[in-house]
Formats: structure tokens, sequence, C-alpha cells
């Protein structure tokens, strides 16, 4: 069999290679230019200072500054655009182009006036309130970390890493994942899905359903051991089970209660507690924990693995520090809709601290939509109620487990309706 056309497009290069040189470059910078640090830096103040640019970090950004044009708002993200983790698995099964989950940060501060800074944070001083990048000290009086996620891996893992991405941070991993599937004549796929919590609850089964298009559509000769941790999926488990069972019955072996324990790199075998599984082509989704700068900083106790937050306000015990998205452990989902919700709300709480007037409350929900072939989707809805008298959330969730093609237009919109409200 003829290997399958790259479809990673002109302008799918140009954006990875860009951001693959703006990381290398910063790296550079953060190993190699500490020497310089002192001679080179010059000093920034701000009211908030906000660290990562994805949904959380922009949320909580653009809500401030729209509540408090007067308030002077820094962003400072690693990456020189924006590429959306949610919707991802829809270019991984050929749904979409690369470049439709990528946007600019430029809009922020053409539209909102809140100034980007494109570099990576090497430290934070929690006493002096100063963040330290390789060519800053940036000053604040509100900060809030969206950092994301980090890999809980080994060192002698990373190289298993780098040649089979788990694709769960955004960018070049999943330009890689795209080759390595394009690129994969048959044979057998190992995938795996870590112990809860990690993030986004649903992207491991919606990933294994639209690979598992892929083969189908292809008539490839290939099977798909999926191994999860946990005895059933996190969300939407009938509508999942069914469409594994229902559409691709022969491609497929799902295996539950089940944990990776080695992986042999050289001789391509995953090693778990139900028994070892060699392959052709893996994504190992590892286990994950807090962004590495939350530890650093000592926001993380030892043994822990999220950063313990305010229920209702997401403060951390450091005051007018809070932590939201992936690296806290709260009662929303590690999503970026859930990172959205959050951004909002400490929009609303620093607003609140810096004019003393009431926010409005605002409704907390969650969607999940999940593709589970090129065609269909099924979704769950969770809304939120907040006693704060009593200290309790008391959710209320909602599932569509039937497949259904009008699904997929809502998915579609909803994402859509989310870049609106984080870049328009």
């Amino acid at each position: 069999m003829s290997k399958n056309r790259l479809s990673v497009n002109r302008r799918d290069l140009f954006l990875a290679t860009a951001s693959v040189v703006a990381t290398g470059f910063l790296e550079q910078s953060v190993a190699g230019g500490i020497s310089n640090y002192t001679e080179s830096r010059s000093d920034k103040k701000a009211k908030v200072v906000v660290i990562g640019g994805g949904y959380g970090g922009i949320t909580a950004a653009k809500y401030i500054k729209k509540q408090n044009p007067e308030v002077s708002v820094i962003l400072i993200e690693k990456n020189p655009f924006f590429v959306s983790c949610p919707m991802s698995n829809h270019y991984l099964g050929g749904f979409y182009e690369f470049s439709e989950l990528c946007f600019a940060y430029n809009n922020l501060t053409v539209k909102y006036g809140i100034e980007v800074i494109n570099d990576r944070v090497q430290d934070i001083d929690l006493d002096k309130k100063v963040v330290i990048t390789p060519n800053l000290r940036v000053f604040y009086d509100f900060l809030i970390l969206s950092p994301g996620i980090s890999y809980d891996i080994n060192e002698e893992e990373k190289a298993f890493y780098k040649a089979y991405p788990p694709a769960f941070k955004p960018g070049g991993e999943h330009l890689y994942l795209k080759k390595l599937i394009e690129e994969f004549e048959g044979g057998d796929i190992v995938m795996t899905v870590p112990a809860y919590p990690y993030r986004c609850p649903p992207a491991p089964y919606e990933r294994a359903a639209v690979i598992l298009n892929y083969l189908k559509k292809r008539n490839l000769k290939a099977k798909l051991y999926f191994i999860d941790a946990n005895e059933r999926p996190i969300i939407n488990a009938e509508g999942f089970m069914n469409a594994y069972y229902e559409l691709y019955k022969g491609y497929a072996e799902y295996i539950t209660g089940t944990y990776v324990k080695s992986i042999d790199h050289g001789k391509k075998i995953v090693k778990t507690t139900n028994g070892e599984f060699k392959f052709s082509l893996a994504n190992v989704i590892p286990p994950m924990k807090a962004s590495k700068i939350v530890e650093k900083i000592g926001l993380l106790e030892p043994g822990q693995k999220w950063v313990e937050v305010d229920t209702f306000t997401f403060e951390t015990k450091i005051k007018d520090v809070y932590v939201i998205g992936d690296s806290a452990r709260t009662f929303l989902p590690k999503s970026g809709f859930g990172a959205h919700m959050q951004g909002k709300i400490v929009a609303n709480n620093i607003t609140e601290k810096i004019t003393g007037k009431k926010s409005k409350d605002e409704l907390l929900m969650v969607l999940c939509y999940s593709m589970v072939s090129d065609e269909e989707a099924i979704m769950s809805e969770t809304s939120f109620r907040i006693e704060k008298s009593s200290g309790k959330i008391i959710p209320t969730h909602r599932e569509d487990n039937t497949r259904r093609k009008s699904t997929v237009k809502r998915y579609n919109e909803w994402a859509k309706g989310l870049w609106r409200d984080l870049f328009g």
C-alpha cells in the first residue's frame, strides 16, 4: 500500500516553523542568557499581569480590561501565536486545517489595549510582586497564572515522547502526530489514557474515534489497542462505547483499568498492568500535573500535583495571586471552556477589588462536544449552582449520547463562538 499524501499545507508548515524557531530562541535565552540578564533587562509595571495566553489567561486579561479600561494589563506568553487545543482532534482527523486553530495575539493589543509580551517566565518573586523573564522585570498588583499543564514523565521517557508526542499541548506536537498518522500504512496502534484528572476529559476518547474513523475510511489493515487506566470513558461513556463497537468493530480493542508501567522505545513495546503491547504507531498520553512555574515559586505543597485555590475566587494562599485553568484544583474540569469560565470569575473578582463594586455572578456551565466519526458527534453539559453560604457546589449534568450530524454543526458553532469571545 502506498503512503497517504501528507496534508499539512504550506501555511501549516510556516506556522509550525515559526513556533519551533521562537520556542528554540526563548529556550536558548533562558539557558544561555542568564549571565547577560542583569545588563539587558528593563522594568515594567502593570496593575494586572497575566501569565499564559491560553483560554483562561486571554479571557481574564480581556474581561479585566473591558471592565476597567484605565487599568494596565500585561499578558506574558512564550508562544508567538495562539493555537487551540479544543478542536485539535478535528485537525488530527482531517476535518480542520491547522491554520483554523491559530490566532494572532495582536488583536488583544489593537482592540483592547492589552500589552502582550512574547517571552518565557523564568521566575516570580511573590514578595516583591515581580515577574522575571530573560529580558524584563514586570511588577504587578494582581497576578493571574494560567500556565497550563506539564507532562508527569521522567528524564528517560522524554526521547519516546518526542518521537511519539502526546499532543496535549498546543502546536508542534499536533503537527508531528498528524504526520505520523498520515504516514501510517497499517499494523498495531497503541493509545493510552491516564487516570483522571488530566486535560480535557473527553479528548482521548474523541481522538480514538477520529483515528478509528481514519483507519476505516482508508480500509487500512490495522488495529487500535485503546488502553484506559479508568474503568470506562470519563464522560459520554454510552456514546463512545456505542461508537467503538457499532462503527469500528474489528478495528478496536478497548482495555480498561490498565496502567502503563514502562515503554521500550527501541522494541516498540508498551508494558502495562495487563500485558505487553507492540506497536507500529503510539499515542501514549502520560499523567499530567501543574506547570513547572507554579512548583518553582512555591504554590505547590510537597506531593501535590495541582495548586489549591479558593473554591469561589481561584485566589491562592498568596493574596492577589490567582491560578486558573489546568494547573488549579477546582470543581471545573480541566478544559479550555472551564478555563474560560474561570477567567471571567477572576476578572470579576479583581474588578470588585479595584472598584469596590459588586460584580454580577457568572452562570457557571461547561459544554463538551466530541466527534465519533467524520459526520456525527455527541455532547454533554454540566451547570453548577453555587451556594456560598454553605460552601457547596451543586452540579447538574446532562448527556446526549445519540450520534447526530446536527451536533457537529453545534460543535463548530460552539468553537467559533469561543474564539470570537477571545479575539473578537
